[in-house]
């Protein structure tokens, strides 16, 4: 039960600071969105460490890194896209990688989900495809079929975050999102600089900037203690339905059009809770 709630938490946190950040990124860009966030989430991380013991070791700086750099795709490539394509869609497809992956690395690993968490899983995956379902009759139009690819390498890059991120120890707290989030803050300044990305951000807008960091870090941190109180492939899953929130904020705030196909996908996500919750 432990898992379930710190995993929906997550994806509480993971679709209101994926939001903020897309909607960020349509005013200034991903680079420059995430030169503030990722210190935002660094400092947050930091603050928080003393409230959950653990000590750090070569493993879980080394993983966190790894995660960090992981993380700097995913959300730099899905930044970037929901700039170009609607919000409500490039949110589900990310999810289909960051779920699919952590679930065969946990298979791999020995993890036996109960039959009825499998029903969930399967579930919720399928919810994810409805979810990110577009057709001509959409008012974006059909996305196209490169803005789909970058999605699903941005999942690659969410989901290999949270397979890190499960690895790096259970005794090292909140060491490997430190390292994480340093890692990330630095490697996102060369990048910024080379694309000359270094902008101020003023007023509402920064606002919304730092809370689309301090939702991200407190996302991490609900998912990182969620796949050390149960299974991974079940905490990924959970998480991964993430985008149900970023849709709703989408479709309230932005007014952008969802079909029958992706409110079906909207209510499959509910049901895939229940199962692996049973």
């Amino acid at each position: 039960m432990v898992t379930v709630v710190l995993g929906l938490a997550a994806a509480l946190l993971y679709g209101v600071g994926d939001f903020a950040g897309g909607f960020a990124s349509r005013r200034h860009t991903a680079l420059t969105v995430l030169l503030l966030a990722y210190p935002v989430g660094a400092v947050l991380m930091l603050v928080m460490v003393p409230f959950f013991g653990g000590h750090p070791d070569t493993r879980s700086i080394v993983f966190g890194i790894a995660g960090g750099l992981a993380g700097l795709v995913g959300v730099t490539l899905m930044y970037s896209l929901m700039t170009v394509a609607p919000i409500n869609v490039i949110s589900p497809v990310t999810a289909v990688l960051a779920a699919i992956v952590p679930i065969v690395v946990g298979v791999g690993i020995g993890e036996r989900p109960h039959v009825t968490a499998w029903l969930g899983i399967a579930l919720g995956l399928g919810a994810v495809l409805l979810v990110s379902r577009t057709t001509e009759a959409h008012p974006h139009g059909r996305i196209g079929m490169r803005v789909l690819l970058l999605a699903l390498v941005s999942g690659l890059g969410f989901g290999f975050y949270f397979v890190f991120l499960a690895r790096a120890g259970d005794d090292s707290g909140l060491w490997p999102l430190v390292a994480s989030r340093i890692a990330s803050a630095v490697a996102i300044v060369p990048l910024a600089k080379a694309r000359g990305a270094f902008a101020f951000v003023r007023g509402r807008m920064l606002g919304v900037v730092l809370l689309s960091g301090a939702c991200d870090a407190l996302a991490n941190m609900s998912f990182l203690l969620a796949s050390r109180h149960g299974l991974l492939s079940l905490a990924s899953v959970i998480t991964s339905l993430y985008p149900a929130t970023t849709v709703i904020l989408a479709v309230w705030l932005l007014h952008e059009h969802t079909s029958r196909t992706q409110r079906v996908g909207l209510a499959l996500a509910a049901g895939s809770i229940v199962l692996i919750t049973v």
